[in-house]
């Protein structure tokens, strides 16, 4: 008599759900691709100067983290042709321009973001939890990064010997573009999604 076969209801159900866990989410693709993309943003504009809600000038993520000049923002008028702000009154006249201070709260970000692709493309776990406290203080970082631009157009001190070399006016604010906050979310994703590869992983 022939040995019985073993069924196909006889293989347990608990390797069935491991191996159906580990779709898109249990690999590193997620977490890799959004530290990619996160790191990417870094070369759009990422923060702006505005002046009563119009835009003066603006720096890219990098630029703010190695300390490049602010670009000035051109706006178009009803004509079509573009003017530029009154260089008297926003001090952007290009023999006048200063570069900034290198921002350490943008230097952290981008530092951990590389540093976040890296571990998420060659670590076998995608980072793991390394990866969720990287995608977390990579977030807090950029946070810290606005609030600390933020206090600085805000001080008629440091404006005056300022990193932003701008003049102390009304209204005269820092925030930050779609890019820059778009890169935030990204970052608590690739936490998010390093936390699922490290747990589908056990």
């Amino acid at each position: 008599m022939e040995p019985a076969q073993p069924s196909q209801s006889s293989i347990p159900a608990s390797s069935t759900a491991t191996t159906a866990s580990t779709g898109l989410f249990g690999t590193k693709i997620p977490s890799t691709t959004a530290f990619l993309i996160a790191v990417l943003l870094f070369f759009l504009p990422f923060a702006e100067i505005r002046c009563n809600g119009e835009p003066l000038a603006s720096n890219t993520g990098v630029g703010i983290a190695i300390g490049t000049d602010w670009r000035e923002v051109v706006t178009k008028n009803i004509f079509g042709g573009g003017f530029h702000s009154n260089s008297r009154d926003n001090s952007f006249d290009e023999s006048d321009k200063r570069k900034q201070d290198p921002n350490k709260f943008a230097i952290a970000a981008l530092g951990l973001g590389i540093v976040g692709l890296l571990l998420a493309f060659a670590a076998p776990k995608g980072g793991g939890t390394a990866g969720v406290v990287i995608g977390i203080l990579a977030a807090v970082s950029l946070v810290a990064m606005l609030f600390d631009l933020k206090s600085k157009i805000k001080s008629e001190n440091s404006l005056k010997s300022s990193d932003l070399n701008v003049d102390a006016s009304v209204g005269v604010t820092v925030d930050g573009t779609i890019a820059f906050y778009f890169a935030i979310i990204l970052f608590i994703l690739a936490a998010v999604f390093s936390w699922q590869r490290s747990k589908t992983s056990t």
